[in-house]
Protein backbone atom coordinates (compact mmCIF):
# COMPACT_ATOMS: atom_id res chain seq x y z
CA UNK A 1 0.00 0.00 0.00
CA UNK A 2 1.68 3.60 -1.08
CA UNK A 3 1.00 6.06 1.37
CA UNK A 4 2.76 8.85 -0.74
CA UNK A 5 0.60 10.88 -3.25
CA UNK A 6 3.89 11.66 -5.26
CA UNK A 7 5.36 8.89 -7.02
CA UNK A 8 9.05 8.98 -6.25
CA UNK A 9 10.38 9.02 -9.41
CA UNK A 10 7.71 12.23 -10.14
CA UNK A 11 9.12 14.46 -7.03
CA UNK A 12 11.45 16.22 -8.86
CA UNK A 13 10.00 16.86 -11.97
CA UNK A 14 8.41 20.84 -12.38
CA UNK A 15 5.26 21.53 -14.15
CA UNK A 16 4.36 24.43 -16.75
CA UNK A 17 2.76 26.35 -14.19
CA UNK A 18 5.54 26.19 -11.62
CA UNK A 19 8.46 26.94 -14.14
CA UNK A 20 6.25 29.90 -15.81
CA UNK A 21 5.53 31.19 -11.77
CA UNK A 22 9.47 31.25 -11.40
CA UNK A 23 10.56 32.90 -14.31
CA UNK A 24 7.62 35.47 -14.03
CA UNK A 25 9.37 36.04 -10.89
CA UNK A 26 12.91 36.46 -11.72
CA UNK A 27 12.08 38.47 -14.33
CA UNK A 28 10.67 40.73 -11.88
CA UNK A 29 13.55 40.45 -9.37
CA UNK A 30 15.97 41.39 -12.19
CA UNK A 31 13.78 44.63 -13.57
CA UNK A 32 13.96 45.50 -10.37
CA UNK A 33 17.86 45.10 -9.49
CA UNK A 34 18.72 47.29 -12.33
CA UNK A 35 18.08 50.25 -11.06
CA UNK A 36 19.02 49.93 -7.72
CA UNK A 37 22.49 48.33 -8.85
CA UNK A 38 22.82 51.54 -11.49
CA UNK A 39 21.86 54.13 -7.90
CA UNK A 40 24.66 51.65 -6.10
CA UNK A 41 27.30 51.02 -8.11
CA UNK A 42 27.44 54.55 -10.36
CA UNK A 43 28.11 57.81 -8.87
CA UNK A 44 25.34 60.46 -9.42
CA UNK A 45 25.75 63.42 -11.61
CA UNK A 46 27.13 66.77 -10.35
CA UNK A 47 26.20 70.07 -11.88
CA UNK A 48 28.88 72.13 -10.10
CA UNK A 49 32.13 71.93 -8.26
CA UNK A 50 31.85 72.51 -4.64
CA UNK A 51 34.49 73.88 -2.06
CA UNK A 52 35.84 71.20 0.04
CA UNK A 53 38.67 72.87 2.32
CA UNK A 54 40.91 75.78 2.57
CA UNK A 55 43.97 74.97 0.92
CA UNK A 56 46.09 75.67 4.31
CA UNK A 57 44.17 73.32 5.74
CA UNK A 58 45.41 69.58 4.85
CA UNK A 59 49.12 68.87 4.94
CA UNK A 60 51.03 67.17 2.32
CA UNK A 61 50.61 63.47 2.55
CA UNK A 62 47.32 63.80 4.42
CA UNK A 63 43.66 63.16 3.25
CA UNK A 64 40.21 64.29 4.45
CA UNK A 65 36.76 62.75 3.84
CA UNK A 66 33.81 65.13 2.26
CA UNK A 67 30.73 64.29 0.79
CA UNK A 68 29.69 64.81 -3.44
CA UNK A 69 27.90 65.16 -5.31
CA UNK A 70 25.47 65.35 -2.36
CA UNK A 71 24.93 63.91 1.19
CA UNK A 72 25.13 60.20 1.63
CA UNK A 73 28.15 59.78 -1.10
CA UNK A 74 31.59 59.65 0.69
CA UNK A 75 34.37 61.02 -0.69
CA UNK A 76 38.02 61.19 0.07
CA UNK A 77 40.56 63.96 -0.96
CA UNK A 78 44.08 63.67 -0.50
CA UNK A 79 47.29 65.81 -1.03
CA UNK A 80 50.28 64.32 -2.08
CA UNK A 81 52.34 68.09 -2.09
CA UNK A 82 51.56 71.43 -2.45
CA UNK A 83 50.14 71.77 -6.02
CA UNK A 84 48.97 67.64 -6.14
CA UNK A 85 45.07 66.71 -5.18
CA UNK A 86 43.50 63.81 -6.01
CA UNK A 87 39.33 62.79 -5.22
CA UNK A 88 38.14 59.78 -5.19
CA UNK A 89 34.24 58.64 -4.19
CA UNK A 90 35.40 56.26 -0.96
CA UNK A 91 33.29 53.54 -1.84
CA UNK A 92 34.79 50.40 -2.54
CA UNK A 93 33.66 49.16 -6.58
CA UNK A 94 33.77 45.77 -4.98
CA UNK A 95 31.28 46.03 -2.31
CA UNK A 96 30.96 49.43 -1.26
CA UNK A 97 32.82 48.96 1.72
CA UNK A 98 34.63 52.49 2.63
CA UNK A 99 38.08 52.25 1.65
CA UNK A 100 40.61 54.49 3.63
CA UNK A 101 43.84 56.06 3.01
CA UNK A 102 47.64 54.62 3.84
CA UNK A 103 49.86 57.57 3.12
CA UNK A 104 52.55 55.08 3.82
CA UNK A 105 51.95 53.28 0.68
CA UNK A 106 50.10 56.14 -1.57
CA UNK A 107 47.35 53.66 -1.63
CA UNK A 108 43.37 53.44 -0.87
CA UNK A 109 42.79 50.18 1.58
CA UNK A 110 39.23 48.44 1.82
CA UNK A 111 39.44 46.27 4.89
CA UNK A 112 36.55 44.37 4.01
CA UNK A 113 37.96 42.16 0.96
CA UNK A 114 41.42 43.52 1.24
CA UNK A 115 41.22 45.33 -2.22
CA UNK A 116 43.46 48.10 -3.38
CA UNK A 117 43.75 51.08 -5.46
CA UNK A 118 46.47 53.72 -6.29
CA UNK A 119 45.44 56.77 -4.77
CA UNK A 120 46.73 58.49 -7.72
CA UNK A 121 44.92 57.49 -10.41
CA UNK A 122 42.33 55.48 -8.67
CA UNK A 123 42.96 52.23 -10.58
CA UNK A 124 43.05 48.89 -9.12
CA UNK A 125 46.31 47.63 -7.64
CA UNK A 126 45.52 44.20 -5.77
CA UNK A 127 41.97 42.11 -4.45
CA UNK A 128 38.57 41.36 -5.86
CA UNK A 129 37.99 45.02 -7.31
CA UNK A 130 37.72 45.13 -11.22
CA UNK A 131 36.71 48.53 -11.78
CA UNK A 132 38.89 51.68 -10.20
CA UNK A 133 37.79 54.29 -8.14
CA UNK A 134 35.26 57.09 -9.38
CA UNK A 135 37.64 60.33 -9.91
CA UNK A 136 36.45 63.62 -9.76
CA UNK A 137 38.17 66.84 -10.78
CA UNK A 138 39.97 69.25 -8.15
CA UNK A 139 40.93 72.97 -9.05
CA UNK A 140 42.32 75.23 -6.90
CA UNK A 141 40.94 78.92 -6.97
CA UNK A 142 41.49 81.83 -4.28
CA UNK A 143 42.74 79.65 -1.56
CA UNK A 144 40.17 77.08 -2.15
CA UNK A 145 39.98 73.33 -3.34
CA UNK A 146 37.14 72.37 -5.17
CA UNK A 147 35.78 69.47 -6.51
CA UNK A 148 33.79 68.34 -9.51
CA UNK A 149 31.97 68.23 -11.63
CA UNK A 150 33.66 65.91 -13.60
CA UNK A 151 34.49 62.76 -13.78
CA UNK A 152 38.05 61.63 -14.55
CA UNK A 153 38.47 58.25 -16.26
CA UNK A 154 40.96 55.66 -14.72
CA UNK A 155 42.30 52.40 -16.63
CA UNK A 156 40.58 49.28 -15.89
CA UNK A 157 42.29 46.26 -15.14
CA UNK A 158 40.79 42.96 -16.32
Amino acid sequence: MNHHPIRQSEEHALSRRQFSAFCACAAVALAAGIPLKRKLLVPPEADQAIAVAQIDEIEPGTAIQFDYPSEGHPCILVRFSEEEFTAFSSSCTHLMCPVHFEASTAQFVCPCHHGFFDAKDGSVIAGPPRRPLPRYEVTLADGQILVGPNLIQAKVTS
